[in-house]
């Protein structure tokens, strides 16, 4: 052709193969029938998410029957986190400074943002869950102190996890005040300030085994 193509590097997707190994086979009767999964409760967005988080894009990864369902709790706790915090935490923006949970969501924003420029698919939805699990821990202790930095920290979460889960994303997104779409225009900014921590923690090893933390 004359001109050069317009693409920086060719992406191999991994395939998905049977729990033994063997190639999806209509003969064999061994493919995932899609009726099933949604019998069973799960949607789109829990496959899909599952998909990316399986394995890195250009391996091939089994079938786990389990994966689905994990990525369903991840997506779930999302949703939830939400709800409790429009149900209880909305109405308390004044309060607190809300300084641990930018803490927690500015890291994660950086981390999901470089991963997916980089097609890292599943330690972009890694990071995701971390920072998820850390927002539970936050409000448990804190409740929704600083709740005007809790609607950006959930907010920006949502946008995150859109490319992944487009329709829980979408509700969760309106759900927090937005009318437009969140797929349209709107993903979050990391600021510097957030991303630095007072403390570490060092992992100790000897001969390659861990054999503690030193904070």
């Amino acid at each position: 052709i004359k001109n050069p193509e317009p693409f920086k590097k060719f992406l191999f997707n991994g395939k998905v193969t049977a729990s033994d190994g063997q190639m999806f086979s209509k003969s064999k009767g061994n493919g995932v029938d899609p009726l099933e999964i949604i019998e069973q409760g799960y949607g789109a967005d829990a496959l899909r998410t599952y998909l990316m988080f399986a394995a890195p894009l250009e391996l091939w990864i089994r079938w786990d029957p389990q994966g689905v369902p994990g990525t369903y709790r991840f997506i779930n706790r999302v949703w939830n986190i939400c709800q409790e915090y429009l149900e209880k935490g909305s109405g308390l923006r004044a309060q607190g400074s809300g300084e641990n949970v930018l803490k927690l969501i500015h890291p994660a924003i950086k981390k999901v943002t470089e991963d997916l420029e980089e097609q890292k698919y599943n330690t972009a939805i890694a990071a995701m869950m971390k920072a998820t699990n850390d927002l539970y821990e936050l409000k448990a202790k804190d409740g929704f102190e600083g709740s005007g930095s809790w609607q950006f920290a959930l907010e920006s979460l949502v946008m995150l996890m859109a490319p992944f889960a487009p329709h829980a994303a979408e509700q969760l997104w309106h759900d927090l005040g937005h009318e437009d779409s969140v797929h349209k225009g709107h993903w979050p900014a990391w600021e510097g300030e957030y991303l630095v921590h007072d403390t570490i923690t060092l992992a100790v090893q000897i001969n390659g085994k861990l054999r503690g933390t030193v904070d």
